[in-house]
């Protein structure tokens, strides 16, 4: 099969389990989710989910030929400002993020609300009006892309974002790659860089595999840890496991420069614990009214 027709039934793939996860509201695990995406419908809110959530679902059909129960939930919402959104959400507000948008409880799950306009990314671009269609061009990593809207407007099917296909391709390449280099947390991207190439198995593409061991060389014990447990709430790579990571893909670019990297599996690497936390889910905002 030639990758166009490919990647038509990807999306075909990711639209049938966008739909299920929307109206599983008989689920335990569903059902915090598939209440908040109704009362966001209810409010005549436009909405796309976005990133690892997607990969998440389409990785789950492609290996387990199943719907995926995404760990993270991104969604982006446009038609209506954090205030209001912290009166429509007040009984879960926990708190005020770094980007001035609002952190919703709900059950096991968490919510983060931002404005999109305020997103590093079209900040840095002195973009205006950005929309739906712009997000695939914000991420680091072509694996988060991509943006399927949460409801379909009456009468048409739920579009889906993905800028040149660079998502797709990343999927079909086993190839996790530097999308939108620019961003405000470099130690960041290079943890959560290694954490995404050992969960999934792909390859480190070449541009990536420079910008890390460019950024990752002259992090400390300290800086990993610390990044760690403000994104994550914990370590889930030790400094070793880092280290010797960064040495791995500095080696074999001194070998091929062009050529994308695969990381050695670590022993005893646990990334994601069995113990239950919450689970995280962003919602920026396209703008205010």
């Amino acid at each position: 099969m030639d990758r166009t027709k490919t990647i038509s039934k990807f999306k075909r793939m990711l639209l049938q389990d966008v739909a299920y996860l929307c109206r599983r509201i008989d689920l335990k695990w569903s059902g915090p989710i598939s209440q908040t995406l109704r009362e966001i419908r209810s409010k005549d809110i436009g909405a796309v989910f976005f990133g690892g959530t997607l990969r998440s679902l389409l990785l789950s059909r492609l290996r387990k030929r199943a719907v995926g129960r995404p760990r993270d939930i991104d969604i982006v919402i446009s038609g209506s400002s954090v205030e209001r959104l912290r009166t429509y959400f007040s009984t879960f507000v926990s708190r005020e993020t770094r980007f001035g948008g609002i952190q919703l409880m709900r059950d096991n799950w968490q919510f983060d609300m931002w404005p999109l306009d305020r997103t590093w990314a079209f900040r840095k671009q002195a973009k205006e009006c950005p929309q739906f269609s712009d997000l695939p061009f914000t991420t680091f990593f072509n694996l988060e892309a991509i943006a399927v809207d949460v409801w379909a407007k009456p009468g048409r099917r739920r579009a889906v974002y993905s800028g040149n296909e660079q998502f797709f391709d990343g999927i079909l390449n086993q190839t996790i790659e530097l999308n939108f280099e620019q961003n405000p947390y470099p130690s960041l991207c290079v943890v959560r860089a290694l954490a995404l190439a050992y969960s999934t198995g792909f390859y480190i593409g070449p541009r990536l595999a420079r910008y890390l061991v460019e950024e990752g060389s002259n992090l400390s014990e300290s800086q990993v840890r610390k990044v760690q447990r403000k994104h994550y709430g914990l370590v889930r790579l030790d400094m070793p496991v880092v280290q010797n990571s960064i040495d791995h893909i500095a080696k074999q670019l001194a070998h091929n420069e062009e050529s994308s990297v695969r990381m050695p599996v670590p022993r005893q690497l646990e990334l994601w614990p069995s113990r239950r936390e919450p689970y995280c889910v962003r919602l920026h905002l396209l703008g205010d009214d």
